[in-house]
């Protein structure tokens, strides 16, 4: 482990450490987020593969503890699956893609999607799925984020957004972003694994990264215990748009 650390400056080294307590702040008060804001931020300092082997196992471990804690609203696993399952196919396929393509020009759509997407729940009736739809809706959201992540890295759009589209309440949602995000990692870190973007090295520094993600997730959840579902409703469309920005601005950087 500490020859591994040794790897990386130690100014550096502090800051991705910076970086993960932030991630896990922000997903303790949303229920997600944390990838979303530690893969860019990492990738000013460090090239982007690193960046997203090393949020690998804190993605992993505070998807796990977080699902356990709202454990009791296992029943929207009844409503998700369809997601989970089409994700889980796309993704494992798709992932044979990374380092393949220039996706640039794709993360900038996802982008400016996701900006429509928060402007349309800012509406005084946001955009609901029907329950009828709501099988074949979910199928294609997991499908598409599947591909769309083994082209980027990035797998929550549209997911996210169909989710807040099922008007789960709070708990429900950080449930159901818990196992999204978690069935995505784990394919996503066993397809960079197998090709070598992933190293043992990667993955000693990213559970090393695993500390400071649970010391902001905790400050992050006294902060959410004091929301009301209507704050706790905005923090979640603000962090899907500095989500979207960030996409955006990362493909005309590039």
């Amino acid at each position: 482990m500490l020859s591994a650390l040794h790897a990386i400056d130690t100014v550096v080294l502090i800051y991705i450490f910076g970086v993960f307590v932030l991630g896990g702040l922000i997903k303790g008060v949303s229920g997600f987020g944390m990838p979303l804001v530690t893969v860019p931020l990492i990738a000013l300092v460090e090239p982007v593969p690193t960046a997203v082997a090393l949020s690998l196992l804190p993605i992993i471990v505070s998807n796990i503890s977080q699902g356990y804690e709202c454990r009791s609203h296992y029943r929207v696993l009844g409503q998700i699956w369809p997601l989970l399952l089409s994700l889980a196919v796309s993704l494992g396929l798709s992932v044979q893609l990374l380092g393949h393509f220039r996706p640039e020009v794709l993360a900038l759509v996802i982008g400016v999607m996701i900006q429509v997407f928060v402007i349309s729940q800012l509406a005084p009736n946001p955009p609901v799925i029907p329950r009828h739809w709501r099988s074949g809706t979910l199928v294609g959201a997991g499908l598409s984020s599947g591909l769309f992540g083994g082209l980027t890295s990035f797998y929550g759009f549209p997911a996210l957004q169909a989710l807040m589209a099922l008007e789960l309440d709070r708990n429900e949602f950080i449930l159901a972003s818990s196992l999204f995000f978690l069935v995505g990692s784990a394919i996503l870190s066993i397809g960079l694994l197998a090709q070598n973007i992933a190293t043992p090295t990667h993955l000693l520094l990213s559970l090393a990264c695993v500390v400071p993600t649970q010391l902001g997730m905790y400050l992050g959840e006294l902060v959410r215990s004091r929301l009301s579902q209507v704050m706790f409703r905005g923090i979640t469309l603000s962090v899907l748009s500095a989500t979207g920005l960030a996409m955006i601005a990362r493909a005309i950087t590039v």
